[in-house]
């Protein structure tokens, strides 16, 4: 009888065999980036229809647009204005301007949020909503406004041109807290990070103003000499229309979050 042979032992198969067995893959999960970044947008376009799906919201981020255009037209060309109106006093002009930001604006701005709580409580009071009351205050500041620039670029003298720019940015700047207060109680908590997102995106597309506004001067001055009336012209009335437009859009925004939420006021019965 032979020997076995070693070469062809079946239970050494056997066991090599369960040796060698690769082990289990273990399962991947693919995600698809694709699909995900989509539901993200899709889920911002939803947020952001929700938060203009008021009319009161609507015309104050038009009101907001305006009111935009007006100051960065204020910020970028007052500055070349002064100096072309008045060469002499241009050094004056630098601290006489920071001055009046610094101090006329912020005060502009504490008081004007401070009133706002008054005129909103004085609203309710009164049978309106607190948002009625509160654009009281940045539609009063942006009427103000307009005659008090107007003043300031089409003075005859620098004192009386900074006096009057001083009382400009005093009764314009009372707007932006009163509007922030509306915006994020008209849209509720959990779309307050969304519409403030939109409001300072307005404030970005605002920047195009005062571009426009160096496209139409550069074409009224070309060939001439300019003596600061070209210039003048135009930012008395691009910087005066943006507030009165933006005033009218504050009131019907006040007007429109008034009839949504029911707050007329009701009219007396007559008495027999």
């Amino acid at each position: 009888v032979l020997p076995p042979d070693p070469k062809n032992n079946s239970d050494d198969d056997d066991d090599d065999g369960a040796l060698d067995m690769p082990p289990p893959k273990k399962a991947v999960i693919i995600t698809n980036d694709s699909e995900e970044e989509e539901g993200k947008i899709s889920a911002f376009l939803t947020d952001a229809t929700n938060v203009l799906s008021t009319s009161q919201v609507r015309w104050l981020f038009t009101a907001s647009f305006l009111r935009f255009c007006s100051g960065l037209c204020i910020g970028v060309w007052a500055a070349p204005y002064f100096r072309i109106a008045f060469p002499d006093d241009s050094t004056s002009y630098a601290v006489v301007n920071a001055f009046i930001v610094s101090l006329c604006g912020v005060t502009s701005g504490v008081v004007g949020g401070w009133t706002a709580d008054r005129t909103g409580a004085a609203a309710v009071g009164a049978g309106y909503t607190e948002n009625t009351g509160r654009l009281i205050v940045p539609i009063v500041g942006s009427v103000l406004a307009v005659p008090t620039w107007w003043l300031a670029v089409h003075s005859s003298s620098f004192e009386s041109a900074m006096f009057w720019l001083g009382v400009e940015y005093l009764v314009a700047e009372c707007w932006f807290g009163p509007v922030v207060a509306v915006l994020q109680s008209s849209v509720g908590p959990t779309l307050g990070g969304t519409a403030q997102g939109m409001f300072t995106l307005t404030g970005a597309i605002g920047n195009f103003a005062p571009s426009a506004l160096g496209v139409l001067y550069g074409s009224a001055a070309a060939g001439a000499v300019e003596d600061g009336s070209a210039l003048s012209g135009l930012l008395g009335v691009g910087v005066c229309g943006g507030y009165f437009l933006s005033a009218i859009c504050f009131a019907i925004s006040a007007q429109a979050g008034n009839e949504e939420e029911g707050g007329n006021i009701a009219l007396p019965e007559k008495q027999s």
